[in-house]
């Protein structure tokens, strides 16, 4: 069975520290893994040299077999790599709908459709069960 996700032989240094050392992760379609280990340990800065918010220092990162270099978010995003940031990465003032779209904006006449990005949030809440206001300023509505 091919990998769906290949981190191989990874290493991100910051000054002073080695944050990761020659890891290598390797994921399977439907495999759901967990990184556990102590604060420092190292798992929150794999995760972003994967999102792409971080580059290694040396390995490669591979998505279906192909080598690929993930320097932003986008390209991420891109590749089917979504992440779920472990502190609150929301901005206050926008409205939920604003904070899904923020950075994968669809316009229309050079404008953005926030009309259909609502529409679209909306049938995601419905489609999940999730009690989710599309027009609901972030910074008015609770964490859960």
């Amino acid at each position: 069975m091919e990998y769906v996700i290949e981190m191989l032989n990874i290493r991100k240094e910051f000054p002073g520290i080695v944050a990761n050392d020659n890891i290598t992760l390797q994921l399977k379609k439907g495999e759901i893994h967990a990184l556990l280990g102590e604060n420092g340990a190292g798992k929150s800065t794999l995760m972003n040299v994967l999102f792409g918010l971080y580059q290694p220092e040396e390995g490669e990162i591979r998505v279906n077999g192909k080598p690929v270099k993930i320097t932003n978010p986008n390209i991420a995003n891109d590749l089917g790599i979504g992440m779920v940031h472990q502190h609150f990465m929301l901005v206050d003032p926008f409205t939920v709908t604003e904070n899904i779209i923020l950075g994968k904006e669809t316009t229309a006449g050079g404008k953005i459709d926030i009309k259909k990005a609502e529409k679209e949030v909306r049938e995601i809440s419905e489609k999940y069960g999730l009690a989710v206001d599309p027009k609901a300023k972030i910074a008015d509505i609770s964490v859960g």
